[in-house]
């Protein structure tokens, strides 16, 4: 007889029918463990190419024109990731049934989808068939992952709850080795072995089938649908013992509590609700961007890219998947004893040891035709083998295992659904781009991992819980309730004029409340979503109307735009200042959003088309200079303005007429640019205006081609359909990126919000007000050196500098908050004064980066084509993430407090990578010469630059000056 064990007032012991059970249950990720490996080995068989993808069998036969490429096809692709996509759909399904029939019957369902989807796979004659059956048995994937982890958290005791729900891990790394020894063997049965392959998925779905029928429902399950007494049985058969009344309490009482619940998944959108679903949800993103499945989907596929032949690859993959199984064994006698954090942190420096090693090998060492000698191949199967077994003991189950155990039961199984379908999202996307990355990409794909890596990371060190030994029922009261960041959460269960007293008194008495009553909490008195909306509202409306100022742009010109950006603004300052009720306060910040959308899609074009090509870069960061002059401006006069009562903050915002006048004006004296206006068939005067602005008259080559960009360009009936082109993700994609990292340094959070930044920290109004007004010089004068710097430097420099520069700085003052700033206190002089002097290291290294190469680089790098509609997706994309940043601020630094620079420092690290290993250097390219001179050459982008069909650019001009 089996001991009993005690935990707090739960006593259980182990007996033989609850492991049966447990085991049974666990054949739900036998069956998909069997599906991961099974698709990547068929993929590498000839006799299956040969039926169904031809042309991949052809291309396969010619590997030595490219190693990295031979197996790029989309549809080969989507027979793996269509059962993804399948699977996706279906655990909304799948939810539903588990909270109104139970999870049993729903490990019935999926059992009997994947049992006919692997019959027809095997049976399958053409391709319409074979992706058919890999939806079904995606439907069956999607209703046992999302019932199986849910009924082992459910049934097992909590002393053992990590160890139990990790046999489902434990039983997808055996059927993927089982997937692997079955393709080793069937790849020698010609010409059928791959109906096999796929035939043999039947096992584990007959096993579950028969599981599903001997296992016992769960004592929550029966509970939640008002079957208290054979809930009670339940709940004492599976325990072993009698005395269960204080477990099955708790149980009582949370069902009570989700029978409240009407609507589960709108329950889930509460801010209560936000901790275990962005946990849940985050750890199965991450889950798959450790590229976990991109190796264990086409392991035989990568061995044989680095050399091996069919059946060393395989047995291979063989190997990868003892290891596997092997190694979730350690994570089953650790979870329960290590903890999760500590698993999942050590496995990510093992993870990404192993990912920037691989990827140095294969840089190095393997090109397009080679294949790696014998010694290096072996060390790369050494190294996948280390990646593979630090995932199986950390990320691989407990990416399952942490969601199934964080949920209330109210919303456990909607939330475990999305879980579910973020993982089935996540994996059908690996799925589908992992050959196309891998052919593009080469080698960098695994550094593009390994930058997850360190995401990963961090995000397990400052935001994820320990839940071992928690009862899965007092989560919200011994977890979410007592953790630092997320217990702001547990509630419900625009810098310097924001700063001033009189306008906060005018519009948010709220907030100028909570202000008063600061001590209670420095790091949360202004956290209010309208106060926020006053900022990002204006972001919000310059996100809509630069679609608008690209079709302007196009057809009617830069200068007309730039004329219409004023007058928007100049209306936006006015009623600003003069707003009496806060509808009025919001729409004047609308306004002014419309002028700045208009503005920031056509001034920094116009800028890098005047400019030549040799001071490109200085003319097009005067953008930046001027958006620097305008903070400093702004500083100083809400310094002066907060000592005029009570109407000084209308002074403020009034004031922001005067450079709208300035650009009014300008509008009106600027000229037009030579390429918009040969691009709408003005083509004298386009050169005339380029021998004006050049200031000689020996301008034909720039001329030309000028011209021979028009001729493309007018080709394009419909820009933004071209956009989405292969050759056009190049400049799109480092476009859009280039934004996004932007606004994800933190600088518009420490700008906006400067005043109330350094008043958190415990300087006094003047003194804050005044820190921000420095901060601004410093910005002012660090543009000054992009302007000199950029067009000798280089972007790339200036780029990779300021990310170690931002990175020390921003950790540095999430350090000295985290240690010295708690909930009322302030910090000491000293310790103030040092925050003001990192936060101008940050800004001076923003601004002669990110902050001017974010505008610069997407405006010279978009063919003309294309040029209004990219740009303006670029800047659509800014004001996307300066108003989710500007709308979030306050209230992540009242939640995550210290932990927001650290956020911000992860951010830092991803952007350092991104230029590294993806950012072409631009210095001294002409700006209609970037396809040839740039795109075509990167060692990366080339590869998607095979269906340009612009007109060809000159190759041979020199410097034009």
């Amino acid at each position: 007889m089996t001991k009993i064990e005690k935990v707090g007032s739960f006593e259980s012991k182990i007996t033989v029918y609850v492991v049966v059970c447990w085991v049974l249950a666990a054949c739900g990720g036998l069956m998909f463990g069997y599906d991961i490996g099974i698709s990547g080995g068929v993929t590498a068989m000839d006799d299956f190419l040969i039926k169904f993808f031809p042309a991949v069998y052809q291309r396969k036969l010619r590997a030595k024109e490219d190693n990295y490429c031979k197996y790029d096809n989309q549809y080969l692709q989507l027979f793996t990731s269509s059962l993804y996509l399948a699977a996706l759909v279906s655990s909304f399904a799948a939810s539903k049934m588990c909270s109104k029939l139970g999870r049993k019957p729903t490990i019935f369902v999926a059992s009997a989808f994947f049992l006919c989807g692997s019959l027809l796979s095997a049976a399958a004659q053409r391709i319409w068939m074979i992706i058919l059956a890999r939806v079904l048995l995606g439907v069956g994937v999607g209703f046992g992952n999302e019932a199986v982890p849910l009924f082992l958290s459910e049934i097992a005791p909590v002393q053992h709850r990590g160890a139990v729900n990790i046999l489902f891990q434990l039983f997808i790394t055996i059927g993927i080795l089982f997937a692997n020894l079955v393709n080793y063997g069937a790849s020698k049965i010609h010409p059928w072995g791959w109906r096999l392959s796929l035939g043999l998925a039947s096992l584990p779905a007959a096993f579950l089938f028969v599981g599903s029928v001997v296992i016992i429902e769960t004592p929550a399950s029966l509970v939640e649908r008002n079957q208290e007494s054979q809930g009670l049985s339940t709940l004492k058969k599976i325990r072993g013992v009698e005395d269960v009344d204080a477990e099955f309490e708790q149980i009582k009482m949370a069902c009570e509590a989700a029978r409240e619940v009407k609507d589960p998944f709108k329950t889930l959108m509460k801010r209560s609700s936000m901790p275990p679903l962005i946990i849940g949800v985050m750890m199965q993103v991450f889950q798959q961007f450790t590229g976990i499945n991109a190796i264990m989907f086409y392991a035989p596929v990568l061995f044989q890219t680095v050399g091996f032949k069919n059946d060393a690859s395989l047995l291979s993959s063989v190997i990868t998947g003892l290891v596997n199984v092997f190694s979730t064994l350690v994570s089953i006698y650790g979870v329960d004893r290590v903890g999760r954090r500590k698993l999942l942190l050590q496995a990510c420096v093992q993870m990404f040891i192993s990912q920037t090693a691989i990827g140095a090998i294969l840089l190095v060492h393997l090109k397009g035709s080679n294949s790696l000698d014998e010694g290096l191949a072996g060390l790369v199967v050494v190294l996948v083998c280390l990646f593979v077994m630090s995932f199986a003991w950390s990320w691989g189950p407990l990416g399952w295992l942490i969601p199934s155990e964080t949920f209330p039961l109210e919303i456990r199984t909607s939330g475990f659904a999305c879980a579910v379908s973020s993982n089935m999202l996540f994996t059908f996307i690996i799925a589908q781009a992992f050959l196309s990355m891998m052919c593009h990409m080469r080698a960098f794909i695994f550094f593009f991992f390994a930058a997850w890596i360190v995401a990963m990371g961090l995000f397990v060190l400052f935001l994820l819980p320990e839940t071992k030994n928690v009862p899965i029922d007092a989560m919200v009261e011994r977890v979410w309730k007592q953790h630092p960041v997320w217990k702001r959460f547990m509630d419900d269960y625009h810098g310097g004029v924001t700063a001033m007293d009189d306008f906060l008194i005018k519009f948010f008495p709220a907030v100028y409340q909570r202000k008063l009553r600061a001590k209670e909490d420095n790091y949360c008195k202004y956290d209010n979503q309208y106060l926020q909306l006053f900022t990002s509202s204006l972001y919000l409306a310059a996100l809509v109307s630069s679609f608008a100022a690209s079709k302007m742009c196009s057809k009617l010109g830069r200068k007309p735009t730039i004329f219409v950006a004023s007058a928007f603004f100049l209306c936006g300052s006015l009623l600003s200042a003069a707003a009496q009720r806060i509808w009025m306060i919001i729409l004047a910040r609308v306004l002014l959003g419309v002028g700045v959308g208009f503005g920031n899609e056509a001034v920094p074009l116009f800028l890098s088309e005047i400019a030549p090509v040799q001071h490109r870069g200085a003319v097009n960061i005067l953008f930046q200079l001027f958006i620097t002059i305008g903070i400093l401006f702004a500083n100083l006069v809400n310094y002066g303005a907060s000592k005029i009562h009570p109407w000084g903050w209308r002074l403020s915002l009034g004031l922001a007429s005067l450079p709208a006048a300035f650009l009014f004006v300008g509008s009106v004296v600027i000229i037009e640019t030579p390429a918009s206006l040969v691009e709408r068939n003005q083509e004298s005067q386009g050169l005339s205006t380029l021998k004006k602005i050049r200031g000689v008259e020996d301008v034909d080559a720039e001329f030309e081609q000028i011209k021979m960009a028009c001729e493309a360009a007018r080709e394009v009936k419909d820009p933004f359909k071209t956009l989405m082109k292969r050759s056009s993700m190049p400049p799109l994609i480092i476009g859009v990126m280039m934004q996004v990292f932007q606004q994800f340094t933190g600088i518009n959070a420490i700008m906006f919000y400067a005043p109330v930044l350094f008043q958190t920290v415990g300087f006094k109004n003047d003194a804050s007000l005044l820190s921000s007004v420095i901060t601004g010089l410093v910005n002012v004068f660090s543009t000054l050196v992009s302007i000199y710097g950029v067009d000798r430097v280089g972007r790339r420099k200036l780029l990779l500098q300021a990310c170690v520069q931002m990175f020390i700085s921003q950790t540095a003052i999430g350090a000295i908050l985290l240690v010295h700033l708690k909930g009322s206190n302030s910090l000491d002089e000293g310790l103030a004064g040092l925050v003001v002097v990192l936060v101008c290291l940050f800004v001076m290294s923003f601004a002669w980066s990110w902050g001017p190469l974010g505008w610069l680089i997407p405006s010279e790098t978009f063919p003309l084509e294309i040029r209004t509609s990219g740009f303006a997706c670029a800047v659509s994309s800014n004001m996307l993430f300066t108003f989710i940043i500007a709308q979030a601020f306050l209230s992540m630094m009242c939640h995550m407090r210290a932990f927001i620079f650290f956020f911000f420092a992860a951010w830092i690290v991803a952007m350092g990578l991104f230029v590294l290993f993806l950012l072409p250097e631009t210095k001294n390219v002409p700006i209609d010469a970037m396809v040839e001179r740039v795109w075509k050459q990167h060692p990366v982008w080339k590869r998607f630059m095979d269906d340009y069909d612009g007109k060809e650019d000159v190759k041979n001009v020199g410097m034009i000056i």
